[in-house]
């Protein structure tokens, strides 16, 4: 038998909600950004997918079935929100238009490249996989949570992701 509960319950449980949901985004909002800035490669659009998954997140607040996973879970929302970002904001450019800014091709760029400089060159699924792997912490299974990938697709955008820094930062 369910039992039901008074006003003044459920005032107090959505307070608590409120207050343990803030208290877990500001634990969070360095990964949150960084996350989301190793997306979209804009300070403005990566503000703009947190705050948009921040509302998202308390939006869907009680789909969330373990609050011990809450990173993982405001990742894959903040991943979600990110990629949907690129696909409206899309953007071609003519190579012509910009032929006569390319660099040189005699020019070795990679000398001076720090590794988060090379995280940035890397393409969007193996930038993602490393960076939370690295800069966040989350292991290959909450990765493949974050995803929406397996364990196995995971590792090797890792994999290929760690050659391709080899690569440009001229390490064999």
């Amino acid at each position: 038998m369910k039992r039901e509960r008074r006003p003044t319950e459920t005032v107090k449980e959505t307070m608590l909600d409120k207050a343990w949901f803030s208290g877990q985004v500001i634990q969070n909002e360095k990964a949150l950004y960084r996350t989301a800035r190793m997306i979209l490669r804009n300070d403005q659009d990566a503000e703009d997918a947190v705050q948009e998954a921040i509302l998202s997140a308390y939006a869907a607040l009680e789909s969330l079935r373990d609050p011990e996973r809450f990173k993982p879970w405001i990742l894959r929302i903040l991943t979600n929100q990110c990629y949907d970002i690129c696909r409206r904001t899309r953007q071609t450019v003519d190579l012509s238009d910009v032929e006569e800014t390319l660099p040189a091709s005699g020019t070795d760029c990679t000398e001076r490249l720090t590794l988060y400089q090379a995280v940035e060159q890397l393409p969007d699924d193996f930038r993602t996989a490393i960076t939370l792997f690295y800069y966040e912490d989350l292991s290959v299974r909450q990765i493949a949570g974050v995803l929406g990938l397996t364990e196995a697709a995971v590792k090797t955008r890792l994999s290929r992701g760690r050659q391709s820094l080899r690569a440009l930062l001229g390490e064999e």
